[in-house]
């Protein structure tokens, strides 16, 4: 993506050779007429004339020329700009009584220097060309003799009208079309943005309707992975199956004493036929989970113990009078039915 600085210089790059190509057709335009007419009248002046439109078509094609190679801007519009006021010299000292309508040609070298965009520079060449365009008017006298023709003399002045023109409207229109162009790009970078804004927003969205999702298959797994079953309004059930580790013995507790206290149960029955190996902290776990049940007014009845368990909580050697054991899960039932009818 091209950034602001070099579409700048680009539009620029484009006005200055709009104009040298302008201002270069119209001399080539005239060139040829003003020769013919010094063949046809042998009048010195309309050499001269002929001499300064070359001037200044020499001029535009060096500033077309560098601009087409690439060269800075600068470096572009520098010989079109200089001789511009070598032109209005010439026109000064040889034919003074065209000065006055090709005196505001000096324009198009400020309008070139306005181009480079450095002010210092601009106010620079301003000054200059007012001081030059002030002592040429000062020190230009109309020519006794040798006069050119009438015809010639108008033609003259509104060629030098029209080049002025010319430059004054491509510079305009140049300028207009890069304000336009600039708020299309301004346009389409905004509709850029929206867009971007709203693919944002769904991708926020659909990270939100995955975690969401990810969230509730979270709860689902904690729920199958730690059920705890209802068996009447006073017994529950919490079977396990795989392996206890400390994280599963917590939350384990945690989902036991949220269900005993939400239906006031007696007695809650953990089954670990399922669970193979349990070592010394996970055992403490269930032994504390216990503790805590009787703590709400409940009793723990654990079936399904494996040899391997027994000798680990025997190890303990602590909280296991809390604990009321059973083989199976129909036993512990048998052993919570009686606490039940109470």
């Amino acid at each position: 993506m091209q950034t602001s600085q070099s579409l700048l210089d680009q539009f620029f790059r484009q006005i200055a050779r709009s104009i040298a190509l302008g201002i270069g057709v119209i001399a080539a335009v005239v060139v040829p007429i003003e020769l013919i007419s010094f063949v046809l009248t042998n009048n010195t002046l309309l050499a001269i004339a002929a001499a300064i439109s070359t001037t200044i078509g020499i001029g535009s094609g060096c500033t077309v020329f560098l601009l087409d190679r690439g060269q800075p801007l600068w470096q572009g519009i520098l010989p079109f700009a200089v001789l511009i006021v070598v032109a209005e010299i010439m026109v000064a000292l040889w034919l003074p009584e065209l000065y006055v309508s090709a005196a505001p040609f000096i324009v198009v070298a400020i309008l070139l220097a306005s181009l480079i965009n450095r002010r210092v520079f601009t106010i620079s060449v301003l000054v200059i060309c007012i001081v030059v365009t002030v002592v040429l008017l000062l020190i230009s006298q109309p020519a006794p003799e040798a006069k050119i023709p009438a015809p010639m003399f108008s033609f003259l002045q509104a060629s030098s009208l029209a080049a002025l023109f010319v430059a004054v409207w491509i510079f305009l229109d140049r300028i207009i079309a890069a304000q336009m162009q600039a708020l299309q790009i301004a346009d389409q970078r905004a509709d850029d943005a929206e867009a971007a804004r709203q693919q944002t927003e769904l991708a926020r969205q659909e990270v939100e309707r995955r975690a969401s999702e990810q969230q509730r298959l979270l709860e689902l797994v904690a729920v199958l992975e730690l059920p705890i079953l209802t068996i009447d309004d006073r017994v529950l059930l919490a079977p396990l199956v795989g392996n206890l580790d400390s994280r599963r013995a917590d939350a384990l507790r945690q989902r036991v004493l949220e269900r005993l206290a939400e239906l006031r149960a007696h007695t809650v029955i953990i089954d670990i036929t399922g669970i193979t190996v349990i070592d010394t902290a996970v055992a403490k776990a269930l032994i504390d989970t216990a503790t805590a049940i009787r703590l709400l007014g409940a009793r723990t009845i654990i079936s399904g113990i494996r040899p391997t368990v027994a000798q680990t909580l025997v190890h303990l050697n602590t909280g296991l009078h809390e604990i009321t054991t059973a083989p199976n899960p129909e036993a512990a039932l048998r052993l919570a039915r009686p606490a039940v009818m109470i």
